[in-house]
């Protein structure tokens, strides 16, 4: 199906992603139908729908096919919108005769308002990973891309894998910011503005990585193998919080890694370090 013959949409799911999606879509004059919760609308849409996206929770996405299976149209594409899910779970459509297929925009979506805001225009910059019946993709990847998506296309075993790539990067950064955060407040300073003199490491640390990776990119006092400032920082956070002190020794031993696959620290340098960081069989620790 190309884009001159789609002449309809439907979104169903009214959250942050499928409201993204429908005023983004509805920009491009496409005729697009966002459903909620009533059985019987969406019934009535997916019967003349050309796309029917499905943008519920993770847990609700094969229960709302399999209700809605026996109406969708012949020949139309049926896809979700999950990233750790592959389109397996849409066999019942599948089965009456639909290309299938997995579409996950890769963006943050926390709230209904700041979604919107990012997905007013096609020059969001976000990444598309898709799968599924090559008949779903030659018709969604085009319309995603007119969207200004930029699309890539992932194998349906790699989902759960990528997926959780995706959360160490975007779910698992607010984690660490937040540890930052929790950690310069025990040392007596305001949360404001010590977020504020973070900003401009932060933004140099992503554009370091983006220039030479994350070895390249690696500094502190790991990096130099600087094993007495570890173990002070070890020390200090042991007396305010058990779960700060694990969270820092996990991340330093994988800091630890890079720094030898940079090549730069002796073997004492390493064993001292680690010797530091593996908390469960530090003396000091106990």
């Amino acid at each position: 199906m190309s884009l001159k013959n789609l002449s309809n949409i439907v979104i169903i799911g009214r959250g942050k992603v499928g409201q993204s999606l429908t005023q983004l879509f509805s920009s491009l004059d496409y005729r697009v139908d966002n459903i909620g919760r009533s059985k019987s609308k969406q019934t009535a849409a997916v019967a003349n729908a050309d796309i029917t996206l499905i943008c519920v929770n993770d847990g609700a996405i094969q229960t709302v096919c399999q209700a809605l299976a026996k109406s969708f149209k012949t020949g139309s594409v049926v896809a979700h919108c999950s990233g750790a899910l592959d389109s397996s779970i849409l066999s019942s459509a599948q089965q009456q005769g639909c290309a299938v297929a997995s579409c996950h925009p890769l963006n943050t979506f926390p709230n209904i308002t700041l979604s919107l805001q990012r997905f007013a225009t096609t020059k969001h910059g976000s990444y598309l990973y898709a799968e599924g019946d090559q008949a779903a993709l030659s018709t969604l990847m085009p319309l995603f891309e007119h969207a200004g998506f930029i699309n890539t296309q992932i194998d349906r075993q790699s989902k759960p894998l990528y997926h959780a790539a995706c959360v160490f990067a975007c779910n698992y950064l607010s984690s660490l910011m937040d540890m930052s955060l929790e950690t310069a407040a025990k040392a007596g300073l305001e949360k404001e503005p010590f977020w504020l003199s973070l900003q401009p490491l932060i933004q140099s640390t992503l554009e370091n990585i983006s220039a030479h990776g994350t070895a390249g990119a690696l500094s502190g006092p790991i990096s130099r193998g600087d094993n007495e400032t570890v173990e002070s920082h070890m020390r200090a956070l042991a007396e305010h919080s058990d779960s700060l002190q694990i969270s820092y020794a996990d991340l330093g031993l994988r800091a630890l890694k890079i720094a030898i696959e940079n090549g730069e620290l002796s073997d004492d340098d390493v064993d001292r370090l680690r010797a530091v960081l593996n908390i469960r069989d530090a003396e000091w620790c106990m």
